[in-house]
């Protein structure tokens, strides 16, 4: 074997990830006898392989061998069924030429298990809130042990075509927390697609070569309503109530617009947005918040707002205050501390 040019070009079927591959393995015959060369195509979740030497279709033989049994770098991967797709090739003396495999790939989703964090718009609004999509990691798994077989120390380039919201990188034990690198892979932007290369040696070349395939995660996540009954504190003390909606852009940075009244002739609107933690188990999620309350009644006025909230879940308190400053003639300043009592749905 002079070569082999190793192709991916991957896309998003429900939900799932394929890959119609191409494999490319340039052969010559420096002897001065035929060779016939019974071989196979060895794949993982592999179908629809077809097998051409030089333009020429040759039968193949669908069959399953084994399991790969143990691997030092990926213990996952110790019970998959390996599809054997065999073949014969005949070469005459002295013959130069492309032996061309194609076929499609199902690719194999990481499975992340839920773990005891919370990001705090889920934990805010557990019965609305989707809660913040983590990214998607799907793995290719292509056998390169074969590739030693062949005489000679061919050099493999593998290239994968990707849309343009994916990363392309490598795990070294495709273990489902090992994030993937993208070390030693050289990529570039081809119209729509994430066009990624790589070469080896068949010498240097692992059992098994991992490419792994991310879709990012959304940067902004729904959140749900907020509803808050409380009090405002101090010198004209009266009953309040909040009306909102939340979301979160990026995770750990919830953004909301809410509206305060106390159902005679106080009506406040503010847009806010807070830095909450994450709720991890028992400890609940805290914020702190800066916004700008719009006085709707019983007059028109523009301030400012600091808010600082604590939640355990859907249920929490929130204490803010709000300072308006003089902005015109014949007014005069003033603030406002309210406290309420928070439910998120």
């Amino acid at each position: 074997m002079l070569s082999e040019k190793l192709d991916f070009d991957c896309a998003e079927a429900e939900q799932e990830a394929v890959c119609r591959f191409e494999a490319r393995y340039r052969l010559r015959n420096g002897t001065a006898e035929a060779e016939v060369i019974d071989a196979s195509f060895l794949g993982l979740r592999t179908r629809e392989v077809s097998v051409r030497f030089d333009e020429e279709p040759l039968p193949v033989t669908e069959g399953q061998a084994t399991s790969l049994g143990p691997m030092p770098d990926s213990a996952r991967l110790a019970h998959t069924p390996v599809e054997r797709f065999g073949f014969t090739l005949t070469l005459p003396p002295g013959r130069e030429g492309e032996l061309l495999v194609r076929g499609l790939m199902q690719l194999e989703r990481r499975f992340l298990p839920p773990g005891y964090v919370w990001p705090a718009v889920q934990a805010r609004h557990a019965l609305l809130s989707p809660g913040p999509e983590q990214a998607t990691h799907w793995d290719i798994d292509y056998l390169l042990g074969p590739i030693r077989t062949w005489a000679g120390n061919p050099t493999l380039h593998i290239t994968v075509r990707v849309p343009s919201a994916w990363e392309v990188g490598s795990s070294l034990d495709a273990s489902a927390r090992t994030l993937p690198v993208a070390t030693g892979w050289r990529l570039r932007h081809e119209g729509e697609q994430v066009v990624a290369e790589r070469s080896l040696t068949a010498a240097s070349a692992p059992e098994r070569l991992n490419i792994t395939l991310t879709k990012r995660k959304p940067w902004w996540t729904s959140g749900g309503v907020q509803l808050g009954l409380g009090a405002r504190l101090g010198d004209g003390a009266r009953f309040m109530a909040r009306f909102g909606y939340q979301l979160a852009a990026p995770e750990s940075f919830l953004h909301s617009l809410s509206v305060e009244t106390d159902f005679r002739d106080e009506v406040v609107i503010t847009p806010l947005t807070q830095y909450a933690t994450p709720q991890v188990v028992i400890i609940p999620s805290f914020g702190l918040g800066l916004g700008v309350p719009v006085q709707v009644l019983p007059e028109a006025r523009l301030g400012l707002r600091l808010l600082a909230d604590l939640h355990f879940g859907p249920l929490g308190a929130a204490l803010s205050w709000d300072h308006y400053p003089a902005l015109r003639e014949g007014t005069d300043s003033f603030s406002r501390l309210i406290l309420l009592l928070q439910v998120g749905l």
